[in-house]
This record gives structure tokens, sequence and C-alpha cells, in this order.
């Protein structure tokens, strides 16, 4: 019997591989929960009091896809202003981009309820 190896044109840490055999909310708490951990991010409340207010909505509701734009909805506002950002908060951002599907989540102009 052979094995065939396959190379793909990027790479995967663990936990991106680990995130990708999660069901979907979790995948975009298990972001939120990861990004929360990075120090950069934890020493700006502004950042850290979005990933607290997504985590409590993402928690209470079956509508993930509503959390997840209404998050990255609030991450652009926020890196609008913040051109040096953690770089944890790119990661999530790409997992907020990753479970929102279509317009009819992403509110205007602020995402933020």
């Amino acid at each position: 019997m052979t094995t065939k190896i396959v190379m793909l044109p990027f790479t995967c840490t663990k936990g991106e591989i680990e995130m990708a055999e999660l069901e979907p909310a979790e995948s975009l708490m298990e972001a939120i929960h990861t990004a929360s951990l990075d120090q950069e991010v934890q020493k700006n409340s502004e950042l850290m009091g979005l990933l607290v207010k997504s985590a409590k909505q993402l928690k209470k509701t079956d509508n993930y896809h509503q959390v997840a734009a209404n998050l990255n909805k609030s991450l652009q506002y926020w890196g609008m202003g913040h051109t040096d950002g953690p770089k944890a908060i790119d990661v999530l951002y790409q997992a907020t981009i990753n479970d929102t599907h279509g317009r009819a989540y992403q509110k205007l102009p602020t995402g933020m309820e």
C-alpha cells in the first residue's frame, strides 16, 4: 500500500487544523478564545470588550452567522483607527469572514448592536 502525500499551497497551524474539525459555531468561539489569549489583545480593553460581547452573544443564540457578521463589522471599524493591531486579530477577522454568509447578516453602518 502506498501513501500519497498532497502538498497544499498554504500552511496551517495545529490550531487551524483542529478548528476545521469543529462545528462552525464552535470554530468561531475557539477563534474568539484564541484571540483573547493573545497578550497584545489583552492589553486593549476595547478589543477585549468586543470579544467578550461576541462570546456572550454566541452562547445565547443559534445564529452564529449574525454574531460573526457583527464581530466582522466591529473589527473592521476598530481596524480603521488602528493600523498596527495585534496579529491575533487578523486570524479572528478571517474566521468571521468564513462564518459571515451574505449581506443579510451584514448590518450597516456599524454592525454593532
